[in-house]
């Protein structure tokens, strides 16, 4: 008939052990040597449940720890990127409407280019290495009825204008001299900065909202 062995526990602390209902307070108190060895064994499993229950219990907390401090970041990282967003479309918002305003108030008049000035820019001072760009210089009668003649801000990498060309001169008849020559060219570049950034926005904006969607159908 098999014997039957046990081992007594209080706070995870093995305080007696019994073979057959013998009980003995330690191990050097067991007689039997093969009785002995199979509570040593039983001993050794014992302590390695309770170190490896031990393990997963601290493992389950610093995973928590670590989920929570994830889950933190993550709201941090939203909220950057939905005041990025904001910050985007108020830029292209604030931008479109000055853009508005002053082509609402711009008046026209005829103009000639009386010259083409070359500006030429540096990529790399050391290699020699650069671009020019070319500025017409543009005269014309304002509605005060005063001839101005100004080189405009809007310039190419080619010469688009020569001398003598006529162009359509637009211009802030509060100040003449923020004009610009009537071209797709010129209407172009004044849409640059909100196109820009009202894409950013909506970009951003919308991988927000997308992210947030993901993990509220994550946490349901």
């Amino acid at each position: 008939m098999a014997k039957k062995y046990s081992i007594n526990w209080e706070d995870e602390v093995p305080v007696s052990f019994e073979v057959d209902g013998v009980k003995y307070d330690s191990l050097e108190d067991v007689t039997n040597p093969k009785d002995r060895r199979k509570l040593e064994a039983m001993l050794d499993t014992s302590e390695f449940d309770q170190s490896f229950d031990e393990f997963d219990k601290n493992f389950d907390k610093q995973f928590a720890e670590m989920k929570g401090e994830s889950k933190t970041m993550e709201n941090i990282i939203l909220w950057i990127f939905s005041g990025v967003a904001v910050l985007m479309l108020l830029i292209a918002g604030i931008s479109s409407f000055l853009n508005l305003q002053k082509i609402s108030k711009e008046e026209s008049a005829d103009g000639m280019v009386v010259d083409v000035v070359k500006h030429r820019q540096y990529i790399d001072e050391q290699d020699d290495v650069y671009d020019d760009y070319y500025f017409p210089v543009v005269r014309f009668t304002a509605s005060d009825g005063k001839t101005r003649e100004l080189e405009m801000s809007e310039g190419s990498s080619s010469q688009e204008y020569e001398a003598g060309n006529e162009v359509t001169v637009l211009y802030d008849p509060e100040h003449p001299l923020d004009a610009r020559i009537k071209s797709v060219g010129s209407s172009g570049l004044m849409w640059i900065l909100p196109g820009i950034t009202g894409i950013l926005g909506i970009c951003f904006g919308g991988a927000v909202l997308l992210v947030r969607k993901f993990l509220f159908a994550e946490t349901t």
